[in-house]
């Protein structure tokens, strides 16, 4: 009977420490680099706790900020996570595909954030799919050694030297966004075409240029698509959308759109403002500013004797100004083809207007002799228009002598250019 007591005594031990063995054992680990998920299609969901696991034929790996995806094979990631995600990195020695509703965050101090060797298929098989993907990377968000393929969802990139860098075609179509931004140097960067087909959004903004096709086009097709890139320089050697060997094309309904931030010039309204002539950003992709309809907000801004000119009665800080063009004329050798009410447009945004007027100050100075206040000194002051003229801010100086300011003949009043000469008045008593 004791025999058999310790006997069962011990299989429960080495039961229960089997147990407890194979309890620590199933533990999910994070996930790093070190683990190649070898192309297993591959799940991410999110635990009742609030925790983001991976999952897939190796087992189950634990999500967060230091973890790392990689896969030596192409791989499917299926994103089923109801809290989003943020990991490190992610490598794809070959092709990498997301489907899914859920939300993956690539944050790293490395130098690309996803980098993938062949294609980037996101939410390609999911038309119209709502699931998001952000990267950023010191250098490259997002790199891609053959096509950006996009069907639904979005996915937005970001570094210094290129928000997504991509060496074959990028074709978003349907109701993808796809986002490239630069802080130094290019949004996007293809080095063959930039399309957005069906209604996809693609927007590229960076220092340099918003996007940048080194042997093809930059194309839009059908309504709802638009292609915008946004450049912070003028003076760039590239234009914010800049295809390097071929066209700027907007077909059936789509919209290419230019902006430059903050571009630097004024709007007067005797100086007109001629942006392809000042500007080889602008002209690189129009050829005649005459060929496009031109407004601003706040509205004051026109078109006239070859230039921008501005309505001097509505002068403005910060304003936005607009240039479209839907034109089926185009020439064949122009950079900028639009068809079937394709749209160019093109903003300036940032902009001041720069309205003067001449105010003639008359000084007048009575030397304590009589009533009579025989001119002493004329002066002409250019003030902006819209601005408020104090009026004792223009007296003369009279200090190297004992003197009394009397007064002018206009109290302080905002300036406006009506056709009429404005002319002060100032009376002195001094002891010249």
């Amino acid at each position: 009977m004791k025999t058999w007591t310790k006997t069962v005594m011990f299989s429960a031990a080495v039961l229960g420490f089997s147990l407890l063995g194979a309890v620590e054992g199933e533990a999910a680990s994070v996930l790093t680099s070190s683990t190649d998920l070898k192309g297993y299609d591959t799940k991410i969901t999110t635990k009742s706790d609030g925790t983001n696991v991976l999952t897939n034929k190796l087992g189950e790996f634990i999500l967060n900020e230091d973890s790392a995806i990689y896969s030596s094979k192409s791989i499917k990631v299926t994103l089923n996570n109801s809290v989003p995600v943020t990991i490190n990195s992610i490598n794809a020695k070959k092709s990498l595909e997301f489907v899914g509703k859920g939300e993956i965050n690539v944050e790293t101090n490395g130098d690309v954030g996803i980098n993938v060797g062949n294609h980037f298929k996101a939410f390609k098989t999911t038309k119209y799919g709502v699931g998001k993907v952000t990267t950023e990377g010191s250098k490259i968000g997002l790199r891609v050694h053959n096509e950006i393929q996009m069907e639904g969802g979005s996915v937005e990139a970001e570094g210094a030297e290129y928000g997504i860098y991509c060496e074959n075609d990028i074709k978003p179509y349907y109701s993808s966004v796809l986002r490239g931004i630069s802080s130094n140097g290019t949004g996007i960067w293809a080095y063959r075409d930039i399309y957005s087909c069906k209604g996809a959004t693609v927007y590229g903004e960076g220092k340099v240029s918003g996007a940048r096709s080194i042997i093809a086009h930059i194309q839009a097709d059908g309504a709802g698509s638009s292609i915008t890139g946004v450049s912070y320089d003028i003076n760039s050697s590239l234009s914010a959308l800049h295809a390097d060997k071929e066209m700027l094309r907007a077909y059936s309904g789509a919209v290419v759109r230019e902006e430059y931030k903050n571009p630097g010039f004024v709007v007067t309204d005797d100086d007109p403002l001629n942006l392809v002539k000042n500007y080889k950003t602008v002209a690189r992709n129009m050829s005649n500013m005459a060929n496009y309809s031109w407004s601003s907000n706040p509205e004051s801004v026109f078109y006239g004797n070859n230039g921008l000119l501005g309505n001097v009665e509505n002068p403005f800080k910060d304003g936005t100004i607009r240039g479209v063009r839907v034109d089926k004329s185009v020439r064949k050798d122009e950079v900028t083809q639009l068809k079937k009410n394709g749209m160019h447009e093109v903003l300036f945004s940032g902009v001041d207007s720069y309205f003067m007027v001449p105010v003639i100050t008359r000084h007048y100075v009575n030397n304590y002799e009589g009533n009579e206040y025989p001119l002493y000194e004329e002066k002409i002051h250019m003030i902006e228009v819209g601005s408020l003229l104090k009026v004792d801010d223009l007296q003369i100086d009279l200090s190297f002598t004992e003197y009394e300011y009397k007064g002018a003949d206009k109290e302080d009043f905002v300036v406006v250019k009506d056709g009429n000469d404005i002319v002060i008045n100032y009376y002195y008593r001094a002891d010249i």
